[in-house]
């Protein structure tokens, strides 16, 4: 006797997705109540929830799903292989799976601050204060990476919207783009000096009535959940291109006679 047991891809896809934002708003209510509120005294333990460090669950988490997400968009490039796709495909997918898999290295290792701050030591010399270089106020990393991410994200647009069948995952791929756009506007802010005529975290520390310490960590919670949630939205649409492309398949379970 045999039972076959087919995999409902859509649904999976759904399922995951429930999961992986479900994690990300406990990241950020888990740094809120455990970390920024203190209602766990172990210094450990709220450094484990604090969401703005490099060695805390959600940049695991985060490091972790950019990875997928460009071995997905690596999958992708071989499919189109395959089946016989253009060039042009297979060079696209392969571009976006690199873009990724460097992120979630950038991501682990902190490259693109560390690349700054190798740049503004030998613009500005060791041990200098000010952020600023020239007319440009914020973190250095924003000065020498932007211009390489900005362009690579006009690509994803334009390859995307090439690739894709349908008109929601279109739109779900500008959403995630315009949420990772967000965030970088976030950091920017975040990398404004006290006293400048932009530092909009000391304005809302006065409309607050709160700390700058607080005002810049909720700033850091709200930027890493957009950039959480827009890779997301980008994995789910990779892998749901990815069911529409990819040949059906079943398992066969035999059981004894």
């Amino acid at each position: 006797m045999t039972t076959s047991l087919q995999f409902n891809g859509p649904r999976l896809i759904g399922l995951l997705f429930l999961g992986l934002l479900g994690a990300e708003v406990l990241f950020v209510l888990g740094d809120a109540t455990i970390n920024v509120e203190r209602w766990v005294d172990s210094g450990p333990v709220r450094r484990f929830f604090n969401i703005t460090r490099e060695d805390g669950i959600a940049s695991w988490f985060a490091v972790t799903q950019t990875w997928m997400l460009g071995l997905t968009a690596a999958l992708l490039s071989a499919m189109v292989r395959a089946k016989g796709g253009s060039a042009s495909s297979r060079v696209g997918w392969a571009i976006l799976a690199a873009f990724f898999l460097y992120m979630a290295i950038d991501d682990g290792t902190q490259l693109h601050e560390r690349v700054g701050s190798w740049v503004k030591a030998m613009v500005l010399g060791e041990g200098a204060e000010s952020r600023a270089i020239g007319v440009f106020p914020s973190y250095t990393w924003q000065l020498v990476f932007l211009p390489i991410f900005g362009s690579l994200g006009v690509f994803m647009l334009w390859f995307l919207n090439r690739e894709l069948t349908t008109t929601t995952d279109k739109v779900i791929v500008v959403v995630a783009v315009g949420l990772l756009v967000v965030a970088v506007i976030a950091d920017f802010f975040e990398g404004i000096e006290k006293g400048h005529p932009l530092d909009l975290y000391s304005w809302l520390r006065q409309a607050l009535d709160t700390s700058l310490g607080r005002v810049r960590h909720y700033a850091k919670s709200f930027e890493e959940f957009l950039e959480m949630f827009s890779m997301t939205l980008l994995w789910m649409v990779l892998l749901r291109h990815l069911v529409r492309i990819a040949p059906t398949f079943s398992v066969e379970l035999r059981r004894p006679a």
